[in-house]
This record gives C-alpha cells, structure tokens and sequence, in this order.
C-alpha cells in the first residue's frame, strides 16, 4: 500500500475549538491556537463559528416559513432547560435547533464523507455528548494537555506559511448562533434583535410575549450558554477578536446539513442541497415533532421560577374573568328635585330685576394752596401755614 492511500484509508483526526476555549487561551490569538492543536496531533482545526452560521441560517429559514410573532432561539441546552423547567407553555414560541458545535461536527462528516473523522471538540457546551462528536475536552483539560507537552502557545506563529487554514469568519450570525440584525431586517424588517441579559430576564420575556412584539428574542447569554459567551461582555470580546464580516456565505452552499435537535427524530444525515429540494420543496422545520414529556406540576408551586409564575398568575386571572366577569357597579345620578325642607328662618326674596349697583367715580379734593393761610372759626386765633 502506498503513503497517500494508508493516509487516506487512516481516520483524520480533526478538532474544533468552541468559543470558551478561545477565550481560555488568551492572550494568544484563534492562529496560535490552531498551531497548538496541529503541535499536539490534529490534522486541522475548525472554529465553532461554522457551526454558528448553520445555526443562524436554519433559523433564517424557520422565520421565513414560519412567520411567528415572537420567537426565541432554543440552540443550547440550557436555554432549552431554563424556558421548559416547569412546563410547555413557552413551547410554540421556541425554535429548537442543535448546538453550534453538534452543526459543526456534521457539516464536517458531510464535507469530508470520503474519509473517516475523528472529530474532537474543546469547550464546555453539554450538546457534545452527540454521536457526531467522539471526544470532548474542557478548555482548562486541554491547556493542561499543552503545558504537559511543553507547547507554548504564545511562542507560535501568528500566521499560517504552508497551510490554507479554515475560514473563520461570519456571514449570517452572532457567537451563540443566533442571526444578526441586517439579515433579519433583510427578510422581515418589522422583526427586531432582542437580547436579554440579567437575573431578571425571564420577567423581560413574560412582558415581550404578553405584548407579541414583533422580535426574535436571544436568552443565551442569560442562560450561560458558552458558545455565546456566557460571561458578561464575552460575546463583545469574540466578535473583536474575529476577522471582519464576510460579504457571502462562508461555508459550501451545496452540502445541506440538518440542523435540528437529536432526539427530534429526524436524521442527522447530511443530503447534497438538489436531492433535498426535490424531495421537500418546503424549507425544513427545525423542530418537526414535539417531544414526549412528563407533565410538570403547576408553576405556581415552584417559587423559584418567575416567569411561570407570573404566566400562571395572568392565566389564572383570565380565568376567573371569563367564570365571573368584573362588573362595576355604575354610578348614578337621580334627576328628581330633592324634596323641600320647611325653613327655619324666614327667606329674604332677592330681586333680579333692579340693575346692579354701580358706585360713583371717586373724586379727589385738591390739595391746599401752599402759603395760604387756612381761615377757622371765629373767635380762634388764625392758624400757621403747615410746613413740610
């Protein structure tokens, strides 16, 4: 057997670096770190942004088919988690689509369906546990890994000489898979971007649903999604550390890759983008078939969770109006003359008839001749002139 086809019949060992890892290694630089992975073994290094630009398409794809009112991204687990802890009740708004590393993983096994991958993903999204992946690392575990072997990260080149390296950067979306402002105002420009962070988020969303704003709502980072950056300012940080915004898609358009969640039924498999149009002229739904869970007790009795509670209380309001409307009792005013009380003193008649009483202009005296002498009585001396 000759060198190229033993390398082409041996499994490439590939791996794909999440955000959380990149964040872990710095200083150091998204091309130090792909030399790293190349020092310790891996044939090439993929970036997690591929993953991220399935991700915000196929979400792309749902809103143009779909046209939901309000919307919420549901690509992590713990997004997924968080909005279904205490029921289904947020189920029709969410849009439930696999992980930005599981989307990766396939698109890779698609793209490269001629060999067998080993594909090794480092970071902290608890998504890696598809059968896509056969190894996950933690950022800490695989700087450890480096150090064991003596690889300094910041001695590595920050360019690539002799290797055409993955393209790393986005078209369609933001760190965390969601699509950015201009493409969603270039398929609904009523639709907005709404990001919500904070302790207090799911309050946010319980009024943002109430009021059916028009908007794709991203809760990842409140979540502690690690593809989006999970600490706070960590999606600003990734962002300024990627190449500028790439004018058309970045990764191949004629590999179609399914997007949605695992245990949704549906495969995982890849089809060429033809086959797919001729077998569904319909863009696919990311969450086709709803899945089978237990019935969660009511959520008024969780006191934890805010939003089911507050859900549970506008429900049950509602409820309550429509079995005993609220009638407020109308105020009225009785028109008959109230009936006369005997007097007590006796009634002056006024007369309306004389006119009103206009008192006369007012007419000063003038004032006395000064030097004058001011003539009395007779009989009294005369009096002096007053001096001032």
């Amino acid at each position: 057997m000759s060198p190229r086809a033993a390398a082409e019949s041996s499994p490439a060992s590939v791996v794909i670096l999440g955000a959380d890892a990149v964040l872990a290694a710095l200083p150091a630089t998204s091309v130090q770190l792909a030399h790293a992975c190349r020092a310790l073994g891996y044939d090439m290094a993929f970036p997690a942004t591929w993953g991220d630009e399935l991700v915000a398409e196929g979400c792309l794809r749902y809103l143009a088919a779909h046209e939901p009112e309000t919307a919420i991204l549901s690509a992590c687990p713990h997004v997924i988690d968080r909005l279904t802890r205490a029921g289904a009740e947020l189920e029709p708004h969410m849009i439930v689509l696999a992980a930005p590393p599981v989307a990766a993983a396939r698109y890779l096994r698609a793209a490269f369906a001629q060999r067998t991958l080993h594909i090794t993903y480092v970071g902290s999204c608890p998504a890696a546990d598809d059968p896509s992946i056969d190894a996950r690392l933690e950022p800490g575990a695989f700087l450890d890994a480096l150090v064991e072997r003596g690889i300094g990260v910041a001695d590595l080149p920050e360019f690539f000489e002799s290797v055409l390296p993955p393209d790393r950067r986005r078209h369609f979306s933001l760190p965390g898979g969601v699509p950015s402002a201009e493409h969603l105002a270039a398929g609904d420009a009523r639709r907005a971007l709404v990001e919500l962070d904070g302790e207090d988020f799911l309050v946010d969303l319980a009024q943002r649903l109430l009021t059916r704003q028009h908007a794709l709502i991203d809760v990842s980072l409140a979540a502690g999604c690690a593809c989006a950056g999970a600490p706070r300012g960590a999606r600003a940080t990734l962002v300024a550390l990627e190449p500028p915004r790439a004018r058309a898609p970045v990764l191949d358009p004629t590999i179609a890759v399914d997007v949605a969640r695992p245990d949704s039924g549906e495969s995982a498999t890849a089809v060429p983008a033809t086959q797919q149009q001729a077998d569904d002229l319909a863009p696919p739904m990311p969450n086709p078939g709803r899945v089978a869970r237990p019935t969660a007790p009511p959520a008024v009795r969780r006191a934890g969770d805010a939003i089911p509670r507050a859900f549970a209380a506008h429900r049950a309001l509602a409820k309550r109006r429509e079995r005993a409307p609220i009638v407020h009792a109308p105020t009225t005013y009785s028109t008959r003359p109230r009936p006369a009380s005997p007097p007590t003193a006796p009634v002056i008649p006024l007369s309306t008839d004389r006119p009103p009483f206009v008192p006369p202009p007012f007419i000063p005296a003038p004032p006395p001749l000064p030097g004058k002498m001011r003539t009395g009585p007779a009989g009294h001396p005369p009096v002096a002139p007053t001096s001032c």
